[in-house]
């Protein structure tokens, strides 16, 4: 909300936004008039109702960059190179649609591995041929290090080389419906060949390394950890994310096996130029940085697709240790006072300040190591929580989807098909002990298995010794009766 103060002849707009760090800032316009002020006022708030807590242009700014947007569409290059077009579909299509994680990503990869290689192919000259082997000679190009991180000495892998090709498809896509490609070509990224990627089948514990592993977690934070990506199926980020108000744990809802958790925001890393290009979409709150010169914020936005929004009911022992757990922490935060930062996180440092995800796999790495359990990865407990579920539910792949937040059925079925494998292999060994162990025996025995008592055997043997004129005199007096 903004507010208007006068100041002898003049008007003050004030308002309050977030700057680059993060850090609440309060801005004044100046107008001559009350009218002109009234004006400002309102175009302010609807300004940051629709694009979040930022610094707002003046109107003829934001009229001026709606029209440049137009124009882009409207004036169209036959010679435009796919540098070029790529920088319209990034500021017209990328800013609509993309969450600022994925904006960070995509314009990565354009700037590292797109326009340094093939950016002033023109436009219309670009062929599924061309398309096809610039994919394969992307497996002989070094990768670009992330921020921060190390280079591997790899070169670009298959699963990125087809990231880099949807980045591709969609924007040819958007040229052919935009009209700088001819409307009735196809576009030449559809049918292009790309190196196969391997499937990897990701390391998984057994349900027993499990429960030895999360007895010996002495560790608070990363037991809770544990048990939440276990219990409700959780995505790291969906677990440091979480905040008591959408934890309900009290009493009643426990004694009445109504315990639960409501998922409807993530913690995440962002760029903040990707950020403030996306006018904060998607974005919760802004934590503060802990260093000056940071290019990346800790947010809390929401979570990446719809079906993600989920609630998830919690075993008795878990809420219970979530009580135990929220207690602990209530003391913590009374013993440090004003020293505590409370965010009402779930998963805090003891000083308040939000968990990354890297803290808890660092942790949980740590564990691994010390105990001497086979080394996996912390999200391989989501997968392990999928695959026991569909066990106990004797493949009720709709309520565990209900949990996992998957978009569609299949992708539970697909990525933890190795459950249902087991299951078949079973099937196989059940076949072969009822059926295929008594395919030899005798019809005796065959009969027996049907539920023959000794008697009706003894019988059947008696029958069996009589004469064919006796057996034709048998049947001849038992239709008579």
């Amino acid at each position: 909300m903004a507010s208007i103060k006068q100041r002898k002849s003049s008007f003050s707009v004030i308002y309050w936004y977030l700057d680059s760090a993060g850090e609440r800032k309060q801005k004044w316009d100046t107008l001559e008039t009350r009218k002109e002020a009234k004006q400002r006022k309102a175009f302010i708030e609807y300004y940051q109702e629709k694009f979040g807590y930022v610094i707002v242009p003046l109107e003829e700014q934001f009229a001026h960059q709606i029209e440049d947007s137009k124009k882009d569409l409207e004036v169209v290059d036959k010679d435009i190179t796919l540098r070029e077009f790529l920088k319209i579909f990034v500021n017209l299509y990328g800013t609509s649609k993309w969450s600022p994680s994925t904006f960070s990503s995509k314009v990565g990869s354009i700037e590292n591995y797109i326009n340094p290689i093939i950016g002033d192919w023109k436009l219309n000259d670009i062929t599924t041929k061309s398309l096809s082997k610039y994919y394969n000679d992307l497996l002989s190009v070094p990768e670009v290090p992330r921020s921060n991180r190390k280079a591997t000495g790899r070169c670009v892998q298959p699963a990125n080389i087809k990231k880099i090709h949807d980045i591709i498809r969609c924007a040819l896509n958007q040229a052919i419906r935009w009209e700088y490609v001819d409307t009735n070509k196809r576009n030449p990224a559809s049918l292009a060949t790309l190196p196969k990627v391997p499937k990897v089948r990701r390391k998984v514990w057994s349900i027993q390394t499990f429960r030895e592993a999360v007895k010996a977690a002495e560790d608070d934070l990363l037991s809770i950890c544990m048990h939440l990506a276990f219990s409700c199926s959780m995505r790291i980020g969906e677990i440091t994310g979480l905040t008591w108000e959408d934890v309900i744990i009290d009493e009643e809802s426990i004694a009445t096996n109504n315990a639960k958790v409501i998922i409807n925001k993530e913690l995440s890393r962002i760029n903040a130029e990707a950020m403030q290009k996306l006018k904060e979409k998607d974005v919760i709150k802004i934590f503060p940085t802990q260093k000056p010169n940071c290019t990346t914020r800790l947010v809390l936005k929401t979570p990446k697709t719809e079906t993600s929004n989920r609630v998830v009911w919690l075993p008795k022992t878990v809420a219970e240790l979530l009580v135990q757990y929220k207690k602990d922490q209530q003391e913590l935060k009374e013993f440090l006072g004003s020293a505590y930062n409370d965010y009402n996180l779930v998963i805090a440092l003891d000083n308040g300040n939000p968990v990354e995800s890297r803290i808890v796999r660092d942790r949980f790495q740590k564990l691994c190591e010390e105990n001497d359990y086979e080394i996996v990865v912390f999200h391989s407990l989501r997968h392990l929580s999928t695959g026991y579920k569909l066990k106990m539910t004797n493949g009720d792949v709709k309520s565990v989807q209900g949990d996992t937040g998957h978009a569609e059925a299949e992708m539970v079925t697909d990525v933890y098909s190795k459950i249902i494998d087991e299951d078949r292999r079973f099937n196989a060994q059940k076949m072969d002990k009822e059926f295929y162990s008594t395919l030899n025996e005798d019809t005796g025995n065959q009969q027996q298995d049907i539920g023959l008592t000794d008697s009706d055997m003894a019988l059947l043997e008696l029958l069996k010794s009589l004469s064919p004129e006796m057996k034709e005199q048998l049947l001849k007096q038992t239709l008579q009766k």
